[in-house]
Formats: structure tokens, sequence, C-alpha cells
């Protein structure tokens, strides 16, 4: 039976680094699936998916962790399958950098029941201005019954009081 592996990785940025770790996995039969990766303040920095044979998986682990200037966190995952039932919507953040917009934005939604299933954030300086500005893009779920009137409304207030735009498409 095949093991589901959740990578976290996290190293010094330097060419080849992707290699020795895809090299690794199919070295010890795991199969890449999903990832998300990013340089962030000089380390090159990533999500994984991994699934492997089961006999296979401990041998996988150890070589894992022997990768040179790499950091390895691994935690089991489990096959999802009950995405079908939530509903799925995109969120957009954009305004003037400041401290707390995203634990406002995403206090509001997780009071609210709904999931982050991907986030992405970023500041940088304004073409015209020259001041920072804050964006942030999020791909949300939730159950068909939640109001997404409700979370619209309560979206609009933090809106205002943060100064920031929040686009929530229909």
């Amino acid at each position: 039976m095949d093991g589901v592996l959740v990578l976290t990785i996290s190293g010094r940025d330097r060419a080849g680094l992707v290699e020795k770790l895809a090299d690794v996995i199919a070295t010890h039969g795991g199969n890449w699936e999903h990832c998300r990766m990013a340089h962030l303040a000089g380390r090159f920095v990533g999500l994984l998916e991994v699934t492997v044979a089961g006999d296979q998986q401990q041998d996988l682990e150890v070589a894992l962790r022997t990768i040179s200037d790499l950091d390895v966190m691994i935690a089991a995952g489990t096959t999802c399958s009950s995405m079908e039932s939530l509903r799925q919507f995109d969120l957009e953040v954009v305004g003037s950098d400041q401290p707390g917009i995203v634990r406002e934005v995403f206090k509001a939604l997780a009071l609210a029941g709904v999931n982050v299933e991907e986030l992405s954030t970023r500041a940088y300086s304004a073409p015209s201005s020259g001041g920072m500005l804050f964006e942030a893009k999020a791909r949300l779920a939730c159950s068909p019954e939640i109001d997404r009137d409700a979370i619209r409304s309560r979206l609009e207030q933090i809106a205002q009081d943060v100064m920031v735009d929040i686009h929530l498409p229909d």
C-alpha cells in the first residue's frame, strides 16, 4: 500500500537542489506529486507531496534526511476525498502594507468556517508612490451551507478598517 508523505524543505539556495531532491525521491521509488517552492530570504523553501510504496517509505525518509545543505521535515499525509463536497472560491486583498492585515482577514474567515486551501502573499514597492503595497491571493473552501453574503459583508468591513481592497468573486 502506498504512503503519502508531506515534506517541508529549506536549504541555502543553490543550483541543483531540486534535482538532488528529485533524484533521491525517484531512486527510492517515490513519486513527486504536488509542490510549492520559492526563494525566500536567501533560502530555497518548499512543500512537497510524495507517494511511495509502504515497503520503501522508511528508506526514502532516511535518504531525504541525508541530503547535504537541506533541512527536511517529514509528516505522514493522507489522500483527501472530501474535497468534492466543499465549495471553493478565490480571494484577493490589495492595499497599503501594514501589520495585521493577514490576521484580520483570516480571523474573519476562520470564524465563518472557511478553510484556506492555498495562500500567497507579497509586499512590494508601489510603482507610482514608492510606498509599500501588500497583496494576498487565496484559494478558499467552505461547506455549501455557509453564507457567502455574510462573509462578503464582514470582509468589506475589515477592508475599510485596514484600508485595503478585498475582492471575493461571485
